[in-house]
């Protein structure tokens, strides 16, 4: 095995009767990997308690360097999954879990799973490791109706924030809920458009290449510093691209889009809140229905 850190584990894990399998999951499984790649590496065990109180971290110390940063998050209860999570100064960030096999036994293994160690052939009929659990899901049509309703009924917090010189708190109104449900929909026009069958990786990292650009530049700059105008201008740019996104994502999906939602609520913002303010930049290109027609 090339591999110098999961050499180390999979010896490790061979020497050790009590650990039965050695799993990989997440982008290693399947070959998609860059120098910045964790390694999610499972141990099934008989049992976890040899584990218990980082009693591998020594030996992981002097096979990847000094921790960093780590977490131990099951420390409250890990005898069913005990997970170590571990960035080391070599650069190496690995994510080591401990499962007990009567937990193992009971959860189907995710898609991005691959066994390197299989004493008692456990996993002997895992299907070849693909990216499928991640892929973007099909909303349901409630699903569709929520996420243009929060879109729209949160804009109006954020515009009133705004209009009050409230920068913080229009600016955490915008970052969530406002562009989480802007990106929601554009991961399901991805989605759409895919029949969905890609992964736009976590947090929409890997969106650009399924998205028309000019909807992902409103994304972007939806990325204000605190400040009002800008805040303001992120806001419209996002009230201004939703509908022509919503709608494509309606029609692949031959589900209803309520047009009359959003109309009335930037009436009500322009009107009763007098939007765009004279402050606000106005720089957006807004050219995006050109390419849903």
């Amino acid at each position: 095995m090339e591999d110098d850190v999961l050499r180390r584990l999979v010896a490790f894990a061979e020497g050790d009767d009590n650990i039965r399998a050695v799993l990989v999951e997440g982008s290693r499984a399947f070959g998609k990997v860059d120098d910045y790649s964790d390694y999610d590496v499972v141990f099934v065990a008989r049992s976890n308690e040899p584990y218990f109180g980082g009693a591998i971290l020594p030996l992981m110390r002097e096979w990847f360097g000094e921790i960093v940063v780590m977490q131990t998050p099951d420390d409250g209860d890990p005898h069913d999954v005990y997970t170590h999570l571990i960035q080391f100064s070599s650069g190496s960030r690995v994510d080591l879990t401990f499962n007990s096999l009567e937990f193992q036994s009971c959860f189907p293994s995710e898609s991005a799973t691959v066994a390197l160690v299989d004493k008692d052939g456990m996993f002997s009929r895992l299907p070849p490791p693909s990216d499928r659990d991640y892929w973007v899901k099909r909303p349901t049509a409630d699903q569709f109706r929520a996420c243009c309703n929060e879109f729209w009924w949160v804009s109006t917090y954020v515009a009133k924030a705004v209009a009050r010189g409230q920068a913080l708190h229009a600016l955490e109104l915008l970052n969530d809920p406002v562009r989480r449900e802007f990106a929601r929909m554009l991961t399901w026009l991805a989605g759409a458009d895919t029949d969905f069958s890609v992964s736009v990786g976590h947090l929409g990292g890997d969106m650009a290449p399924y998205v028309p650009k000019a909807f992902f530049d409103v994304l972007l700059r939806s990325y204000p510093r605190a400040e009002c105008g800008e805040i303001g201008d992120a806001l419209d740019g996002m009230m201004r691209a939703f509908p022509d996104i919503a709608q494509s994502v309606s029609g692949k999906l031959g589900y209803e889009y309520d047009g009359g939602e959003g109309e009335r609520t930037v009436e009500f913002i322009e009107e009763r809140l007098r939007w765009p303010r004279p402050e606000f930049r106005q720089e957006f290109p807004w050219t995006c229905r050109i390419f849903l027609s």
